[in-house]
């Protein structure tokens, strides 16, 4: 799942359904940045891609949703949101920017854009779309094993 999907489905969850209405979510401005690296477990980081998630709703109920209720789910998102991605491709890790614009008494028409930066990875795959230095691959999410324990054995000189 990507980071612009992730955050739309937090929202939608975290939101009652009427400030939902004219909702839409997008990538604008999208950059690749060339980060290959074979990450193990037969997979592969192809690039990274860096772009705006703009989050925009066409009559948000500002009167009855509080607009700073949303800006507290944003915060919270990103409290929460795995962005150590920012760190290896050196950019900050910049909050988001809200614009709204109140068209009458009930309702505004308000636009979040919140930049974004995501692996691009591969797996290999017969049926897959993607050819690749002479094999075919798939889209995946790499698969992180952590180790949650270890046993340390220590050296004898009389066990040689």
């Amino acid at each position: 799942m990507s980071q612009l999907d992730a955050l739309t489905r937090f929202l939608a969850e975290n939101m009652p359904t009427r400030a939902m209405q004219g909702f839409d979510s997008q990538m604008d401005g999208v950059e690749f940045i060339p980060a290959q690296r074979d990450l193990g477990l037969n997979q592969y980081r192809l690039a990274i891609i860096k772009y705006n998630a703009v989050l925009s709703w066409e009559r948000y109920p500002y009167r009855e949703y509080d607009p700073k209720i949303l800006m507290a789910l944003f915060i919270a998102w990103l409290a929460q949101a795995d962005r150590s991605l920012f760190e290896e491709i050196g950019i900050d890790n910049d909050l988001p920017d809200f614009d709204i614009d109140v068209i009458d008494p009930e309702t505004a028409i308000v636009v979040v854009s919140l930049p974004m930066a995501e692996e691009l990875n591969l797996v290999p795959d017969e049926n897959g779309s993607i050819p690749h230095d002479g094999r075919r691959w798939r889209l995946e999410s790499p698969e992180i094993w952590t180790a949650e324990a270890a046993e340390v054995i220590p050296h004898r000189e009389d066990s040689l």
